[in-house]
């Protein structure tokens, strides 16, 4: 039996300079020690630009504040504005807090939000977004206009005025809150009947007063279902000739209650 090896694959796959072998790989790893050491030294570089820029930016009385822009305040009086911002002037630019700026600025009562950019070198814009107001309510003897929050926000100016806004009477807190609901659910789906509102006490649990400046009366109803019941009253009036009212009733489910100002009770 004969038997035969190969012995060419087994040659080709033993190293024939083993010391040779050895300098390569030696080379190999010198070429990645200086590839790490390289990106190190670019690290460094990169840290300690990083360094010197940031202190440069913190000291630099090229940042200081020296302009402060203001968009968007229409009815926020600049004085108020001016005497919260005043105290960023000459500030770095990079110091500034700008949570701690919108927070000096939203006890400004007009202001509802900003916004604030850096503009570089030396300008801070601030961006005002304002309260709008829903109604007016009586605070002692003072009107502030109340915002949709039923926030009490600023004091009635004649500069900025608005006839059409209904008052608030006699609510406080949750009652506030509540009428300020009705207001805005009535102007949004019947601007007309909101229109007629010239002034609205809230009655506890659910109802309301209003005084209808068109019907020059107050009239009673429950927030659920106001706007097809007022609608239906006018029908009714209308029915009648259009008679002059002392008020009318219209928290009941199956009628509505409508007092003359010459005569008694009328039901239907």
């Amino acid at each position: 039996m004969t038997t035969n090896f190969d012995t060419t694959a087994s040659r080709f796959l033993r190293p024939t300079d083993v010391s040779r072998l050895r300098r390569n790989q030696r080379r190999i790893q010198v070429q990645r020690l200086l590839v790490i050491l390289r990106n190190l030294g670019l690290l460094a570089v990169v840290v300690i630009g990083g360094i010197w820029i940031y202190r440069q930016t913190q000291s630099d009385e090229r940042f200081a504040v020296r302009t402060i822009e203001i968009e968007g305040a229409k009815h926020t009086p600049r004085g108020a504005l001016d005497l919260v911002t005043q105290r960023y002037v000459g500030l770095n630019l990079f110091q500034i807090d700008i949570a701690r700026v919108q927070r000096d600025l939203n006890g400004v009562g007009w202001v509802r939000r900003i916004d604030i950019e850096k503009k570089l070198p030396d300008t801070l814009r601030i961006k005002v977004t304002e309260r709008q107001p829903v109604a007016l309510v009586r605070s002692g003897e003072r009107l502030l206009y109340v915002d949709e929050d039923g926030v009490g926000f600023a004091e009635l100016d004649p500069a900025v005025g608005d006839d059409d806004l209904p008052l608030i009477t006699d609510a406080h807190g949750a009652e506030l809150q509540r009428t300020v609901v009705l207001l805005r659910e009535l102007q949004a789906k019947d601007r007309e009947l909101y229109a007629r509102v010239s002034e609205v006490w809230p009655i506890a649990p659910h109802g309301f007063a209003l005084y209808d400046r068109a019907l020059g009366a107050v009239v009673y109803a429950n927030a659920a279902d106001i706007a097809p019941k007022w609608r239906n009253l006018y029908a009714v009036l209308a029915a009648e000739n259009h008679p002059k009212i002392e008020y009318a009733d219209l928290r009941f489910a199956d009628r509505v209650i409508v007092k003359p100002l010459e005569s008694t009770h009328v039901q239907n």
